[in-house]
Order: structure tokens, then C-alpha cells, then sequence
């Protein structure tokens, strides 16, 4: 039984949130003057659906994600109509910069993950 005091979080809000934070991390390790500049205000104007719809699809190729395989990640995001352009952009900002792999990754095994529930 929830409590009156306890915060219930939808799916949707958890995945935005997730999805808001890996923008403002990106934004934070590259540098907001070396961004494009409506990139991150485009992912903070997703709405939950599209962070489920983009969570989804990233469960839909998992084995992608299991494997750490950027190519077919890459391709997957060009592909697939469920992947906004601004969220491509950080993924491939990301991949230019090793030292942000292991962090995105992580990212990508929570919406695999959360997805799936």
C-alpha cells in the first residue's frame, strides 16, 4: 500500500529523467560551446513516450547493447524512426570520446533493462 507521502514514479518520468541526464553528462564532459546548439534542448523536450518509445527500441536490439557493438548501435539509431536526431547526435559525440564508452554503456543497459519491466 503506497503511503501519502511516498512518490510513485511512472516508467515514462524514470526513462525521461535517465535520458534528461545523459544529455546534461554529455553536455558536462564535451562542453556546452562544443554542441550543436538546440541538441540538449531537444532532448529535454521529449516527452515520456519518447523515452520509452527510444528505451524500447534500444531493448529491441539489446544484443547490440550486450556486445558493446557501436556499429550496429550506430546503425540501428540511423534507421530506426523511433530515434530522434538530437539523441543521435549524442551518441555519436559519445562514441568520438573513449573515456565516455563504459559510462554510455551503462546508460544503455538501464533502458534495456527498465524497458523490459
Amino acid at each position: 500500500m503506497q503511503r501519502d507521502n511516498e512518490l510513485q514514479v511512472t516508467k515514462g518520468v524514470f526513462l525521461l529523467e535517465k535520458l534528461r541526464n545523459m544529455a546534461r553528462w554529455v553536455e558536462e564532459e564535451v562542453g556546452k560551446e562544443n554542441l550543436p546548439v538546440d541538441i540538449i534542448t531537444g532532448i529535454n523536450g521529449r516527452s515520456e513516450t519518447d523515452a520509452c518509445v527510444f528505451a524500447g527500441a534500444i531493448r529491441a536490439n539489446s544484443d547490440k547493447v550486450t556486445h558493446r557493438n557501436w556499429s550496429g548501435l550506430m546503425h540501428v539509431m540511423r534507421d530506426t524512426n523511433h530515434i530522434p536526431d538530437d539523441v543521435q547526435q549524442v551518441v555519436a559525440l559519445i562514441y568520438q570520446r573513449e573515456a565516455m564508452h563504459e559510462k554510455f554503456w551503462r546508460y544503455m543497459d538501464l533502458f534495456v533493462d527498465v524497458s523490459g519491466y
